[in-house]
């Protein structure tokens, strides 16, 4: 009898304390940013000296910032246009042969080019000189390299009312990638509160695509299961466990296997399976790695309205800067990581919205801290946010950033999963909560401390803040510093450029102007559409508001 009320008072009291701790959690990142938004606020008003000298350390510091993150965004960018010039199933075919007759066969090569004039044959020297060291480290540190034919690619497109037009796009980009289809499964995951419309879309396309790749198949993921939210992670689950009973019956392992959980806009790069391929062979520890493409907004962007364009561009440039620092590159939107991996988990969570970040935090939990993403240097093309109307693309926009600020929910879910894992070092757990937190916090912040609190001490200011010589510098050094740090925007105009897909006939030349001019709305934008979803997202985790899932309408006048 002690016994027995001891384990139910042990259980009694560990619900409510592991429950307060969680709360508790996901009330820190909305307390840090209002906190800071509200406390800079009192404090211009009873010291406006010290805030107006606030305001100009900051905007230095976002001078400084705005520089180096320009630097890191060309590296990507080159980094991009560089591996877009490579054969990647060529290169796959080759590491997983002899390792010591292929670096000899690149030696040859080599030697042909060395004193050759043509540019063109300069760069490819460089670049295979930078292979072949590749090679020889994998030579030295003796990594066995699997066979390249025999790795499969498992692809979900999950679904619940995109048109026919929309898939028809995505599928029709894996019929044109360079890799061999008998290697690709292909599962297009519907919803079947969808009705019989979703049936009659995925009948269609199981007529026109049926033959196209070694699988192809579509499934109907029932509303209501436990456990589970109406998200796309539900979904997700549903159909990589159907098309998981596809590659039994052809034994294929697990081991060789690849999965990539794709938006169902997602319109892959003719190289993407082949450099996936090549970056997961090459990995000494290929199953404890995802794998992260660059993600452009481009299938739509010719007819998306300005602040949809730059708000795509900015989230396409800040993974661009992320991946050049794979220390801190953490799985998002439509990504790819090894069944092994996504089973050992136990696949993605189903009840959350943030399955592409979580899905990153459910790894490094499991594995102990032993995780990480490789960035890949090719791209995958979405959706801007584009509705029939000016205003509804302006509310699903906000919609779209608020969902993914709302990946804040996975901080008390890492809290929490490193206080209950002794096994993973203090040095991690430190790095990866403080750049989860400091993320989310600049994101909330940073745009509207930029933009409205310097103006505080000027218009409210008294009279002895008045009287003094910063009163007068201050509109002026603060507009001068971020005159100068929206000088880092015209990298951004230009890159924005270059990314560009071929203009359509529809879409008047004038169109160049405007892709330059918007870039003028940063400040606005910043704040509107991606500060305060922020907040939003931390104040509703804070109040225990959870949000729902909402499936951004995707529309193509173009087409």
């Amino acid at each position: 009898m002690t016994a027995n009320a001891s384990v139910w008072s042990k259980t009694i009291i560990e619900i409510p304390v592991t429950e307060i701790n969680r709360r508790l959690l996901e009330v820190i990142p909305a307390t840090l940013a209002w906190g800071t938004l509200l406390g800079l606020t009192l404090l211009a008003f009873v010291v406006p000296f010290w805030i107006a000298i606030f305001v100009i350390v900051f905007d230095l510091y976002a001078l400084i910032r705005a520089g180096y993150m320009s630097v890191y965004l060309l590296v990507g960018y080159l980094r991009l246009r560089r591996d877009k010039r490579i054969n990647w199933l060529e290169r796959a075919q080759g590491v997983s042969s002899n390792l010591e007759n292929y670096r000899e066969k690149i030696t040859r090569r080599l030697r042909h080019l060395k004193g050759s004039a043509n540019k063109n044959d300069r760069l490819i020297a460089r670049e295979l000189t930078r292979h072949r060291r590749e090679v020889t480290k994998l030579i030295e540190e003796a990594v066995v390299i699997p066979d390249w034919s025999k790795i499969n690619h498992a692809i979900i497109l999950s679904t619940y009312d995109e048109s026919l037009t929309v898939l028809r796009a995505s599928l029709t980009s894996l019929t044109k990638t360079n890799f061999p289809k008998e290697q690709l499964h292909v599962v297009v995951g519907f919803e079947e509160r969808a009705g019989s419309q979703a049936r009659e879309r995925a009948a269609k396309l199981r007529r026109e695509f049926g033959k196209s790749f070694q699988t192809f198949i579509t499934s109907f993921h029932p509303d209501g299961l436990p456990n589970e939210a109406r998200v796309k992670s539900a979904n997700a689950n549903w159909g990589i466990k159907a098309l998981e009973k596809k590659l039994a019956e052809q034994s294929i392992s697990r081991d060789n296997v690849l999965v990539s959980n794709f938006d169902s806009d997602t319109v892959v790069s003719p190289s993407y399976f082949a450099y996936l391929t090549y970056a997961f062979l090459t990995q000494p520890d290929r199953y404890r790695c995802s794998y992260q493409p660059l993600p452009l907004y481009n299938n739509n962007i010719w007819d998306a309205p300005a602040f949809s364009r730059v708000i795509a561009a900015g989230s396409t440039f800040w993974q661009m800067i992320e991946s050049t620092r794979p220390e801190r590159l953490v799985t998002f939107s439509s990504h790819s990581m090894t069944l092994k991996a996504l089973q050992e988990v136990g696949y993605w969570d189903g009840a959350i919205i943030s399955e592409d970040s979580r899905i990153f935090w459910q790894c490094l939990l499991h594995y102990n801290g032993d995780y990480r993403t490789v960035p890949l240097y090719t791209s995958v093309s979405m959706d801007a946010a584009l509705a029939p109307s000016w205003w509804q693309t302006l509310v699903n926009q906000y919609k779209q950033k608020r969902r993914w600020a709302w990946g804040i929910e996975n901080f008390p879910y890492l809290a929490q999963g490193f206080q209950n894992n002794s096994a993973i070092s203090a040095r991690t757990k430190f790095i990866y909560i403080f750049r989860t937190l400091e993320g989310h916090f600049s994101w909330a912040t940073v745009p509207i401390i930029i933009a409205g609190l310097g103006w505080i001490p000027i218009f409210f200011g008294d009279p002895a803040f008045h009287a003094t010589v910063l009163s007068y510098s201050l509109p002026f050094v603060a507009r001068t510093l971020m005159t100068i740090a929206m000088g880092g925007l015209l990298i951004s105009a230009a890159l924005t450029l270059l990314l560009l897909p071929p203009r359509p006939e529809h879409v008047s030349s004038s169109k160049y102007v405007s892709l330059l001019l918007q870039w003028a709305l940063v400040p606005i934008i910043a704040t509107i559409l991606s500060a305060i979803p922020a907040l939003d997202a931390e104040t509703r985790l804070a109040l225990g508001r959870d949000l729902q899932f909402n499936v951004m309408q995707k529309t193509r006048k173009s087409q």
